[in-house]
Parts: structure tokens; sequence; C-alpha cells
């Protein structure tokens, strides 16, 4: 195979299928009655089956069976502004800035109920997911323009109390992945005049895993929650196909099959719930995922070549603060607030597929409870993001590109659930 080639391209597309899931993309948007206190508490409060996603434990403080639906309407803001961008270190690549974030919805759905001695649950999340489109002309059309990935995670789980104070759950999990990466190709580096063409990577995968927890009753007013989830073994199978490609190129630039092991982090939750008063709870959290367990990524094509290329993500932390306060039997208030830390390091890992920064939570939501058997979740989030530095290298055969500038972004979600109880 020419040393021009496809292998070449693919170096470039290939940190996105990680870059655009192992990054401060994981959803967290699991729960309406949790994104109103900015997820505070969650392994440790325990008002709604949602529970089970944060700790499987908390299924044994639910009495009955009960079924949620719900569903986060995710709005994000991520403005590039160009600054010298430049192709083979001197040569401007020419271009604009862009916004490539679009609207994005995420449901949640989860069944509670009792088995003999156990608590059962089921759940169906949405655990990675993002949508990132930019104009085919902007700046960083060689880097990318658009990633599509989208997930569904199916996650059986049981609790049971060990003794009146401590309840243990366990779940297993099975994980979907589908991915969509494309981007411009420079053709008039070979052939002058000739217009870019595109190349575009699929790819799809199972994997499975485990989460499990436990729910500590301290005291009256005191509850403590620890959970984990696994690390999940992606082992994607994809291809790569060219498209708008010039005739002379036809045999350097052609169709094949891909492949790579993806690993997407564990993650690791400590949580209180204090009952300040009987009308108001105390809640707060601290999240650790371990995104620098991915370090590197390896792409395996049809030909049998392989390209490497490092990831450099760093573990990070997650920290919520948030109050529950009661007003009478049918309406509950909720609040929030956290930060989280993204694990893009510097400006040079920073990929346009992953415009990732530090991120502050503000959120607010309510729970109306209709009947005995039915209530209404309700949260709004706003994140603050910190402006983030791009200069971030790509290079191929075809040359190496530098996009230079910075991203300024703003992130609004608005989640809703509705909770029968029977």
């Amino acid at each position: 195979m020419n040393v021009f080639s496809s292998r070449a391209l693919l170096v470039a597309m290939g940190l996105a299928p990680v870059s655009a899931m192992a990054s401060g993309f994981a959803l967290i948007e699991q729960s309406a009655s949790g994104q109103g206190l900015s997820y505070a508490g969650a392994a440790a409060s325990v008002e709604d089956a949602s529970v089970m996603w944060f700790n499987p434990a908390g299924l044994t403080r639910l009495e009955g069976d009960q079924f949620i639906v719900g569903g986060h309407i995710i709005s994000p803001k991520a403005d590039f502004t160009e600054q010298a961008s430049v192709k083979n270190g001197a040569t401007p690549i020419g271009g604009e800035g862009d916004n490539g974030a679009t609207v994005g919805f995420v449901p949640n759905v989860y069944w509670k109920s009792r088995l003999g001695e156990y608590d059962v649950g089921f759940g169906v999340n949405v655990p990675f997911g993002q949508h990132i489109s930019y104009d085919e002309d902007w700046v960083g059309r060689y880097h990318a323009t658009e990633t599509d990935l989208k997930t569904l995670n199916l996650n059986p789980a049981i609790a049971r109390k060990l003794n009146d104070k401590l309840s243990f759950g366990f779940g297993l999990n099975a994980q979907y992945v589908d991915v969509i990466l494309e981007q411009k190709v420079e053709q008039s580096v070979l052939i002058e005049g000739a217009p870019d063409g595109n190349a575009k990577v699929t790819g799809n995968s199972w994997a499975f895993g485990y989460n499990l927890g436990l729910l500590y009753q301290a005291n009256s007013d005191l509850d403590i929650g620890l959970s984990y989830r696994s690390k999940m073994q992606h082992d994607v199978e994809g291809k790569i196909d060219y498209s708008d490609i010039n005739a002379a190129l036809g045999g350097v630039l052609y169709d094949m099959d891909a492949s790579s092991d993806v690993v997407l982090p564990a993650s690791a939750s400590l949580a209180v719930n204090y009952r300040f008063s009987a009308q108001t709870q105390l809640l707060a959290s601290a999240t650790w995922t371990g995104w620098s367990g991915y370090d590197e990524l390896i792409i395996e094509l049809e030909d049998g070549s392989s390209s490497e290329s490092n990831q450099n993500f760093e573990d990070s932390m997650r920290y919520a603060v948030g109050m529950i306060h009661q007003i009478n039997r049918q309406l509950r208030l909720r609040g929030g607030l956290a930060i989280d830390y993204t694990p893009v390091p510097d400006k040079y890992s920073r990929s346009p597929r992953t415009p990732d920064s530090d991120r502050k939570w503000v959120s607010v939501g309510l729970g109306y409870q209709f009947s005995k058997s039915m209530n209404l979740d309700v949260g709004y989030s706003h994140l603050f993001a910190d402006r983030s530095d791009v200069d971030y290298n790509v290079t191929t055969s075809l040359g190496s590109y530098d996009l230079r500038g910075y991203y300024e972004s703003a992130v609004d979600i608005l989640s809703a659930q509705l909770v029968w109880n029977f």
C-alpha cells in the first residue's frame, strides 16, 4: 500500500472515536430529579428508581413497584474563534470559525419491583452521546466536519438489605456504541485546483460491564453512599469510506475495513444525604472518572497495517452540593451547584471533536405529586464553561494541519420525568 494512503488519513480521524466518548461528553443526565440538584448526593439520595444508575443499593429504600419515563433536552454552544491556523507550519489554511454544537435529546427508562427478599430493577440509559456538525468550509475541516456518537446501555440490577443499616446492590451492563466521523481531504496538495474530498468513518460495538454500590444509614439523619461503575472494553468494527475523490487518487484513497479497541473509563462516587430538618435535606458528592486508563489508540486496518496515537487524557473529578426542601405534601423544591473538571489537559490535546473545558453547574428543579400513584419531576441546569484554547495538530501524508484558536462554550439542560407508583 502506498505510504500516502487510507492509513495515514485514519491517524487523523482515529483520535475521534474515543475522544468523542472518553471526554467531558459522558452524559450524567440520567435522572430529572437529580438534574435539579446538579446530581449532588446522587449515590445517597433515594427519591425514585433512577437511583439505580448512581447506586443500585438505593433500590432497597423504595416501597412497592415503580416505573419512570424521562428525557433531557441538551442545548450546547461551542463557538470557535480562529487564530492563525496553518498547514505545514506556515501557510494559512483558510476558512473561519464555527459553532458546531447541536441540540440533543437523552431518554431514560427505569422499572423497579420486588422479588422475594430482593429488590430488582431495570434501566435503559444513554451514557455517552454527542453530535457536532461544522460547516464543510470551516477552518478545521481537515480535522473534523461531523462527529455523531450514539450509545445505549441496558442495566438490570438487584439489591438487598444486609442489615437494618447497610444495603448492597449489583448491576450488569450491556452497552452499544455507534459512531460516525467525517472530515475533509485536501486533494489540491497533489492535484492543483482539485476540490476537497470527503472521508467518513463508521463503526459500532457491544461491550459488557458491571456496577455496584453500598448505602449506609449512619443515623436517623445521615445516609452515606458509595458506588462504582466498571470500565467498558469496546472492540469497534467499522470502515472508512471516501467520496468526491479525484480519479487520479482512487488507487491510494479507497474504502476499507477498520477496527480498534476502545476503553470507556471506570468511575466511582462518594455521596452523603443529611436530613437537616423534617422538610430539608442537604446533599454532597465527589465523583472520580478514570480517563487516564485510556492513553493510546491503535487502529488496525484491513490490509494488515496499523497506526498508533497517544491521547493524553487525565483522571477527572466532579464535586456537587445541593438541597431539597419539601414545601408541602405535594411540592418539593431542589437546587444544586457543581464543578466538573475536564480530562483534557491542555490546548495541544483539545480536538475540535471534543472542545471540552471545566464547567460550573447551577441547577433548580421541582417535584410535584399529582396523586399517590403519580408525580412529575422537572429540572433545569445552566453550565458555565471556561474559555478553552486550542493548538491542535494533525499530521498525515497530505500535510501537517495546526488548528489554533479558542472555544467559548455554554450548555442549557431541561429535564422532565413521570413517575408511576403501583
